[in-house]
């Protein structure tokens, strides 16, 4: 009995084309486990750290800005995901360059009735040496985020984030 027949099948019985497709997927199946385990994406591999991250929150009405609360539970407007509880709030009059026509100067101008929110929101997220990754989503400094917090909708930029107390990972 040959041990590859004319069919090329394996002892008249198995075809080494699929012996072949089966091992291929393993070693894909393998691989993902491997890349994905390593590099946060929530499969495993990477543990939760404590974070602290600052949004801006530009051009909302006093109103608007003084219903963020210390305490107040932050949610992915989106997926809904959680983004951590708000640990701090600080509301500033909103400024901006303002082009001056006569001479094209660009002044720093108070807009009367705009305010900025500063909210600082603590969180557990995945750190790795190359990112933080939080529920699934890469943070960076400047990413845009709509963010629930309480009963409101709010756009934000995220301008800081703390890893364990190191200030400013960028």
């Amino acid at each position: 009995m040959k041990v590859i027949d004319k069919n090329m099948k394996l002892f008249g019985k198995v075809s080494l084309l699929d012996i072949l497709i089966v091992l291929v997927v393993i070693a894909g199946i393998v691989a993902a486990a491997i890349y994905f385990g390593t590099h946060g994406t929530g499969i495993g591999g990477v543990e939760t750290q404590p974070i602290t991250y600052e949004i801006m929150i530009k051009k909302v009405d006093l109103e608007f800005a003084e219903a963020i609360k210390v305490g107040q539970q932050v949610n992915d407007r989106v997926k809904g995901y959680d983004r951590g509880v708000v640990v701090k709030v600080d509301i500033v009059p909103h400024s901006d360059k303002a082009t001056d026509l006569t001479d094209g100067s660009q002044a720093l101008k108070e807009f009367p009735g705009l305010y900025d929110a500063i909210v600082r929101i603590d969180v557990e997220a995945e750190v790795t040496d190359r990112y933080i990754n939080l529920s699934g989503n890469r943070m960076d400094i400047g990413k845009e985020a709509y963010l629930q917090i309480g009963s409101n909708v709010y756009k934000s930029w995220v301008s800081r984030i703390d890893v364990d107390g190191e200030g400013g990972l960028q």
